[in-house]
């Protein structure tokens, strides 16, 4: 089967369901799909950068600044 063919039948099978809660899975399952490998290296050399550049909170940090803002 050719890769036109399987989108075409799932596209078929897909149109046929009704299960609001499968169709927000399926849409899920895609929406992870979508994101390309370009986009997920971009967004570890971002994290990586934030890290180099000493842009991070340690877990009890966080933490602390969540009391702070709630005692307000």
């Amino acid at each position: 089967m050719s890769t036109i063919e399987l989108k075409n039948l799932v596209i078929s099978k897909i149109s046929e369901i009704n299960d609001e809660a499968f169709l927000a899975a399926i849409n899920t399952i895609l929406d992870s799909k979508s994101e390309s490998v370009e986009d997920y290296n971009l967004d570890l050399k971002k994290s990586e950068d934030d890290i180099a550049q000493g842009n991070v909170s340690t877990h009890d940090q966080v933490l602390e600044k969540i009391a702070q803002w709630k005692k307000r």
